[in-house]
């Protein structure tokens, strides 16, 4: 039998395990902090998350810091959201990054399916990520099974937390505290000896709403209003922009009569963050003098009308 010449086909450089390359040159580890809020809590942490890797990666000559990516405030739902993520990631892309450290499954990501993405292509280049307090290394071939385990449960912590902060909101609303954000012409002030705030008229801009609303309730067009507006802005040297669906949605107002629709949208799920108009889908609550009135409430009402009829269109009906 003839003797069977074995050639060894050595492995691609970019797609060594970089614990092999330890043993000829310094590895270069990028480490991933995030903390989902900006409190002063999540803040202290995350300064800890980053003290932490600086002083690890300082400590041993073979490795090399490349950088501490974070993202501040940011969710671990959405990857598109976290510029500091994307950007290590990139970086990893460009070949400057040989390994990967984070703190925990949940501060990589708390979606399952952008986890698994990222960290299979991470694996594609040859770039291991370990996760600290799980102690998994993503080279080792078990890892994407407890990996998946890890993140789903990551994943249902943040529709856990998801559904009790809608659950809250509901609550609260429930109780006549419009949980939204506070609408032009408003700004929040704190009640005294008491953690609760009300809406306080903003006079300049409160001024712009009862130009809108007064001429409107003459008969005026919605251009004849919007280049009053602009006017104003002009002459007292301010910089609001006025525009078509702005001025509709603000005479449609509720609030400007002192009252308040809740959940006029909903977020479709907390993976995608999608928002639709309410139509039926979630609870809503009518609150009747939650603030004070900008306009009168036969003003207002009058107003509806022309804008029901049509009344109010760029040009008049022929």
């Amino acid at each position: 039998m003839a003797k069977t010449n074995i050639k060894i086909i050595e492995v691609a450089p970019h797609q060594k395990h970089s614990r092999q390359r330890m043993e000829s040159a310094v590895v270069r580890v990028a480490a991933y902090c995030r903390v989902s809020t900006l409190s002063e809590e999540q803040e202290l942490s995350y300064e800890t998350q980053c003290t932490y890797y600086r002083n690890l990666v300082a400590s041993d000559p073979a490795l090399e810091l490349v950088g501490v990516y974070g993202d501040r405030g940011c969710s671990g739902v959405m990857m598109k959201s976290r510029p500091q993520f994307l950007r290590m990631m990139q970086d990893c892309k460009d070949g400057k990054i040989d390994y990967v450290m984070v703190k925990s499954v949940s501060r990589f990501a708390r979606n399952l399916a952008d986890c698994l993405e990222c960290v299979r292509a991470l694996k594609g280049m040859g770039i291991p990520v370990l996760f600290e307090r799980e102690g998994i290394d993503t080279m080792d071939d078990r890892a994407e099974m407890i990996l998946s385990m890890l993140a789903a449960i990551a994943q249902e912590e943040s529709n856990s937390l998801s559904m009790n902060i809608k659950w809250a909101f509901e609550k609260r609303q429930e109780s006549g505290i419009a949980a939204r954000r506070v609408p032009y012409g408003y700004r929040k002030a704190a009640v005294s000896d008491t953690h609760i705030s009300e809406w306080v008229i903003h006079q300049p801009e409160a001024k712009r709403v009862r130009l809108m609303f007064t001429m409107a309730g003459k008969g005026c067009r919605y251009k004849e209003i919007l280049t009053a507006l602009r006017d104003l802005e002009t002459k007292e040297n301010q910089s609001t922009r006025w525009y078509h669906d702005k001025l509709y949605r603000m005479l449609r107002s509720e609030v400007y009569k002192g009252d308040v629709l809740t959940t006029k949208q909903y977020v479709v799920d907390y993976l995608s963050k999608k928002q639709r108009r309410n139509e039926g889908q979630r609870p809503q609550f009518y609150i009747e003098d939650h603030h004070p009135p900008i306009v009168e409430v036969s003003l207002f009402d009058h107003v509806q009308k022309l804008l029901d009829s049509g009344a109010l269109r760029h040009y008049a009906k022929h």
